[in-house]
């Protein structure tokens, strides 16, 4: 297979003013700073051919594979344009989450801005939840890890349903926990070769043009986002998510939904998304379709109640109002922005999307 380079990650910065470096005239209209070259990890540049065109993909909707660590993590970015032009995602999802990100206690705090009341949580753990935020501290107790990952699943596919998703594919047993869910843990535990396995039997079935998974560079972020990232930025890198006779896909990173203040400057070949503006298919501003996605998401932090508590407590410094992928690869080709600026959102190409996501489970357990 051939071996090609990834590209050199993400910035570590503060200066969210560096934006201006950029200039935000010179982002398209849905905020992607374009196709221009990725440097790779050797230093060598991609060259980018702007006639480059993938015939294929007049041939089928364009075919994304996201690639991520736990239920929820797919909220770190606005979906809704993927929805709106009708286009084939499927998710590939590792863990159940059957460790993580619920809500253990919750005090009462002051919002400085409105003098109203705030839900800040302390200390996630598995086991105890909120049913229903923000109606009060509500405690309902989950019995077993089994119990929380079939409650996440069903989160994960009720949202899916939102977002338009074609296909998800579970890489985790519920009884078996192929692959665990740990913050301390993060991949060290995890059987690569079989993760590895899997990953190739989705991109098989699923032969993406884009591939889209999490932060392989920031290693602030949760260890196994920036793990799993690692693991397919190598197989990318080996090509072995090559297709016969295809260009090779794209690959892209998700940046931490702009939780924080690093990484925040743009670099070419990026793609910046504005969850403010309004589609012309969805009826609504992307903020507001992802906000509906994201509140099924009740047993998780990232459920829209907390993580708004969060931004007004000031504990996501780098909240902003766009979200940015990460253009992983160097190899030149058109990605992510030119597919947008050469595909318009279209009601009927929507409309034809399942109404709920075919599911494949690739473990007996």
């Amino acid at each position: 297979m051939m071996r090609r380079s990834a590209g050199a990650g993400w910035v570590r910065t503060r200066a969210m003013s560096s934006l201006a470096v950029v200039g935000l005239a010179g982002f398209l209209g849905l905020g992607g700073i374009g196709d221009a070259p990725a440097t790779a990890v050797d230093g060598r540049v991609g060259t980018a051919t702007a006639a480059m065109g993938d015939q294929a993909a007049a041939a089928h909707p364009l075919r994304v594979l996201l690639i991520t660590a736990h239920p929820d993590d797919e909220t770190m970015f606005d979906m809704g344009r993927f929805k709106e032009r009708g286009w084939d995602v499927s998710i590939a999802l590792v863990t159940n989450g059957e460790n993580g990100g619920v809500v253990e206690g919750i005090v009462a705090d002051v919002d400085p801005l409105s003098g109203d009341d705030v839900l800040i949580e302390h200390d996630p753990a598995p086991g105890v939840w909120l049913t229903q935020p923000p109606a009060g501290p509500s405690i309902r107790e989950i019995a077993s890890h089994v119990a929380l990952a079939r409650q996440r699943r069903h989160e994960f596919l009720t949202s899916q349903a939102l977002n338009g998703v074609t296909s998800v594919y579970f890489l985790s047993g519920l009884r078996s926990s192929d692959f665990e869910d740990s913050w301390d843990n993060g991949v060290k535990n995890w059987d690569t070769p079989l993760l590895e396995e899997r990953l190739l039997q989705v991109a098989k079935r699923v032969q993406p043009d884009v591939i889209i998974t999490l932060n392989p560079d920031e290693t602030w972020a949760h260890r196994q986002h920036w793990g799993l990232a690692r693991i397919v930025r190598q197989m990318y890198g080996k090509g072995e998510f090559d297709r016969p006779g295809e260009p090779p896909p794209t690959l892209y990173g998700i940046r931490e939904h702009g939780w924080y203040d690093q990484s925040l400057v743009p670099e070419p070949g990026d793609v910046r998304f504005d969850r403010t503006a309004m589609s012309p298919v969805l009826g609504a501003t992307y903020e507001d379709a992802w906000t509906k996605a994201t509140s099924v998401y009740i047993s998780q932090s990232s459920h829209p109640i907390w993580f708004g508590a969060r931004v007004a407590a000031g504990l996501l410094p780098g909240y902003t109002d766009f979200d940015l992928i990460r253009r992983l690869d160097a190899t030149g080709r058109p990605g992510l922005a030119a597919q947008f600026a050469s595909q318009a959102p279209d009601s009927r190409a929507m409309a034809a999307l399942p109404a709920k996501p075919r599911v494949v489970r690739l473990s007996r357990g």
